[in-house]
């Protein structure tokens, strides 16, 4: 039984009311996270379950399996269990708790190629903290931004410039190509125009 008194109510959440009031969100918690765990140990024991059914039957019958409506969820969300489950979650002791915060796709990225432990952990870490973990957020943490070509084509700020306004110069090369261009088919228009009035 979890003592009541060590459930963090801050005062911005228990300001007017009375005490059997805080008593009974309380309580709730408590309930709210009991069931948060059990969701957690339902996903990790629905990703065993499925892993074991994928390691016993040939692929096309797990294929098949997947699309034949048994189970009561996508094939996309079994196999992203799946993937996690073989990759990482199998082996891992995360809390039950943290594992109901992320969908199964966030689950199956922290099991991807290359992701360590330690990137797992930022993300739990940020659960904790309580941030929105969307499959975005999980990626970035597990796989670090992207660099832009500009970063990463390891030019100096000096030669950036410079090839902007080499840039420019030929953009106002062309620029002004275009407008003699549009000077001359003016004129022919306008001469074209002169020899229709006088027919």
């Amino acid at each position: 039984m979890v003592d009541l008194a060590s459930i963090p109510l801050n005062t911005e959440v228990t300001k007017g009311l009375v005490p059997a009031q805080v008593e009974y969100v309380k309580e709730s918690v408590v309930e709210i996270n009991e069931e948060l765990s059990c969701v957690g140990q339902s996903l990790r024991a629905v990703a065993a379950n499925l892993s074991d059914i994928k390691s016993n039957i040939k692929p096309g019958n797990w294929r098949a399996f997947l699309k034949s409506g048994a189970i009561n969820c996508s094939e996309r969300f079994a196999v992203d269990l799946v993937s996690a489950y073989t990759n990482w979650l199998s082996g891992s002791d995360i809390d039950d708790n943290l594992l109901a915060s992320l969908t199964p796709r966030s689950l199956a990225l922290m099991g991807g190629k290359g992701v360590t432990d330690k990137e797992r952990q930022k993300v739990f870490e940020a659960v904790e903290n309580g941030e929105r973990m969307t499959e975005a957020a999980v990626r970035v943490l597990v796989k670090g931004r992207k660099k832009s070509a500009s970063t990463s084509s390891g030019k100096s700020e000096s030669e950036k410039v410079k090839y902007l306004k080499d840039k420019i110069e030929t953009y106002k090369k062309v620029i002004n190509n275009l407008q003699d261009e549009n000077k001359k088919l003016s004129k022919l228009l306008s001469n074209r125009t002169k020899i229709d009035s006088l027919v």
